[in-house]
């Protein structure tokens, strides 16, 4: 009989399925570890918003690539910048922090190359100026990681803000929309 056939073959598929799955309440294999380098590769990153952050260019400097250059994509096309101006910029004195913090990153790797995508904010003291999202290409010299290239976005409007930097709206709750 192909029907009681068709059920025993069932039957028997979902008793070795059930067999095979871990016992309930256990957990699932751990998901895949990060990459070893991982953790250098968003200290390198992090260390140029450190510099930023105390206006140290030679701290900026050790980061970047000798050729790296810096990219601003817009709705008008994208523009390259050689990163020394940059550099140079974040050393001059200034009555504000230049402060940009990052969250929510991805970070890939493979042999040398890493690529490191992230949401920023950046503030001028403690006043928001614009977000966006970054796009990092890094090379791992002899030195340790480098940034060769940085792209991002900017925006003033539909913006994303760091946890527990939100904005207040007017009567001390954020209204959905009321962004800067």
């Amino acid at each position: 009989m192909r029907t009681a056939a068709t059920i025993r073959v069932a039957a028997t598929a979902l008793l070795l399925s059930t067999a095979c799955a871990p016992p309930a309440g256990e957990p699932e294999a751990p998901a895949e570890a990060p990459h070893p380098e991982e953790a250098a590769v968003v200290a390198a990153v992090e260390q140029l918003f450190e510099a930023m952050r105390t206006g140290d260019s030679e701290m900026a400097r050790a980061v970047f690539h000798p050729d790296a250059r810096l990219g601003r994509a817009g709705d008008n096309g994208i523009r390259f910048n050689p990163a020394d101006g940059f550099i140079d910029m974040i050393g001059q004195p200034r009555d504000v922090v230049y402060d940009e913090p990052i969250w929510d990153w991805t970070v890939q790797i493979d042999g040398r190359l890493a690529h490191m995508w992230t949401k920023y904010a950046f503030y001028l003291g403690e006043e928001f100026s614009h977000c966006g999202e970054e796009s990092f290409q890094m090379y791992k010299s002899d030195t340790g990681w480098q940034i060769t290239q940085l792209i991002d976005t900017s925006r003033r409007e539909d913006c994303f803000y760091p946890p527990g930097r939100e904005p207040e709206a007017e009567g001390g709750e954020e209204e959905e929309g009321n962004r800067p």
